[in-house]
């Protein structure tokens, strides 16, 4: 019985051994990307947009390797707080996301939020507040949407309507 136990369990840390060299794989894979668009001379192409309630001052970058969108970034602001969000994508699909976000009451210190997404087959792969994993849904799911729809408002131009929702 003995053995059988010691089985189980070399068998159990052998397949957590390979659950975790497999998601370092994906990361680092995602990860090797992003500093390839980030090496590339991308060229580049600027659009501002406004909403009333949602966004004053937005500005969203197209990056391009040759025709391919590969790159997005949108900045903006409302009330006391701004933001900046930079979005990667491979093959029209959105890899990574990177969030930051300013902002504080007006009598205090301003706080700062990171988030960092790493995405695979339209999902969350790993989901991170600063330097912590989470399991935030609402974060992902949020980002991966707005992703996917400031990608697709190239065509358009509508930056409001794909953003404020």
């Amino acid at each position: 019985m003995k053995h059988f136990q010691n089985l189980l369990i070399i068998f159990f840390l052998l397949l957590c051994g390979q659950a975790l060299a497999q998601d370092n794989a994906i990361i680092v894979a995602i990860r090797k990307e992003y500093n390839r668009i980030n090496g590339l001379k991308l060229s580049k192409q600027n659009y501002k947009y406004e909403k009333e309630g949602c966004v004053e001052d937005g500005r969203v970058n197209y990056f391009f390797e040759g025709k391919s969108i590969v790159k997005i970034t949108e900045a903006g602001s409302i009330g006391d707080g701004s933001w900046t969000a930079n979005y990667f994508y491979h093959a029209g699909k959105p890899i990574f996301c990177y969030e930051l976000i300013e902002g504080g009451p007006a009598a205090g210190p301003d706080i700062k939020t990171e988030h960092r997404i790493y995405i695979k087959d339209g999902r969350a792969y790993r989901v991170m507040e600063g330097k912590k994993v989470m399991k935030s849904e609402n974060i992902s799911k949020e980002q991966i949407q707005r992703a996917n729809n400031i990608y697709k408002a190239y065509a358009t131009k509508k930056f409001a309507d794909a953003l404020c929702f």
